[in-house]
């Protein structure tokens, strides 16, 4: 959802800026005229290749890096999440630091060699630029990481969503595939989904958002981990309906604390349907389906495209 750009690593901008401005003075000095005037503007040129190359990719950084204060309150709180705030600002901070410090110290080699002509004066600048992209080296790396997360985040729509919620493992992104077909990974342990997962699906017209969620464990909020924090934000910022999803292979008690929880916690319908069937005891479902007051019908298969589509439909129609 973000145009971010390539970022280079310190050592790979030197090296280019570097190559490029010496190109640069090479094609000036091969002109013709006086040797002092052609040395004077060989190397103005190649002061001026290097901040401009340098310069120029620094702020695309900067101009393509969404601003923290300027995002949805949504991606805020994710970033806070997936990143954290200060951390983010502190790397992008650094790159305005190195493009601010390049301007500087490029009009003082220029205003120097026009004076003298000395060519140690575009020396001095290689050496100091050289000096500040190796100071910023690390939050280069960082902003690579960041851009890769950034990637990552979900592209949130204005539409009736449902969150689909529960312990880790219960089945939810199996639900999410065969409901909307979105490709998600399914494996058999937990915290497979480590992240918000989008998908959607249309009824009579009405074009609907599933948000797949990272499982939650029941414990208190200050021991929730970054994963399980998102599935709490996709709940509490995004959700319309909610479907807890139970698996009865798995033990029951804390997943029924949890959903008192999440029912105590949001003011949103929340909808339970007991999930693998088709593979748990059959007392245990029915013992379960009496104790949680379900109909048949929300004792289910995620497996089963049928059954996903009319719970989600009997929710959301």
């Amino acid at each position: 959802m973000f145009n971010l750009p390539y970022i280079p690593t310190s050592a790979e901008l030197v090296d280019r800026a570097l190559r490029e401005g010496s190109r640069e003075a090479r094609a000036k000095r091969a002109t013709k005229g006086p040797r002092e005037i052609r040395i004077r503007k060989s190397e103005e040129a190649r002061v001026k290749v290097i901040g401009r190359i340098i310069k120029a990719e620094l702020r695309a950084i900067i101009r393509n890096f969404p601003s923290y204060e300027q995002l949805p309150e949504f991606y805020q709180r994710l970033l806070d999440i997936r990143i954290e705030k200060d951390r983010y600002k502190k790397s992008l901070g650094a790159v305005q630091w190195c493009i601010n410090g390049i301007e500087r110290i490029e009009g003082e080699a220029l205003r120097k060699i026009r004076t003298s002509g000395d060519a140690k004066f575009s020396r001095e600048f290689m050496g100091r630029s050289s000096s500040m992209l190796r100071q910023i080296s690390d939050e280069l790396n960082e902003l690579i990481e960041i851009k890769e997360t950034l990637r990552e985040f979900p592209d949130i729509e204005e539409m009736p969503t449902l969150v689909i919620a529960g312990y880790p493992n219960v089945g939810k992104s199996t639900f999410m595939y065969n409901l909307t077909g979105s490709r998600v990974k399914i494996a058999s342990y937990p915290f497979t989904t480590q992240r918000i997962l989008i998908g959607h699906r249309e009824i009579k017209h009405q074009r609907y958002q599933i948000i797949d969620s990272p499982g939650l464990l029941d414990r208190s909020m200050e021991k929730r981990n970054r994963i399980e924090l998102q599935a709490i934000l996709a709940i509490s910022e995004l959700a319309d309906a909610i479907l807890f999803l139970i698996d009865p292979t798995q033990e029951i008690e804390p997943q029924i604390h949890l959903l008192k929880e999440i029912k105590k916690s949001f003011k949103i319908p929340v909808t339970v349907a007991i999930n693998k069937k088709d593979i748990a005891n059959a007392e245990t479902l029915e013992e379960l389906r009496r104790r949680l007051k379900l109909p048949s019908t929300g004792v289910i298969s995620a497996r089963n495209r049928g059954e996903c589509e009319a719970i989600f439909e009997e929710i959301m129609g």
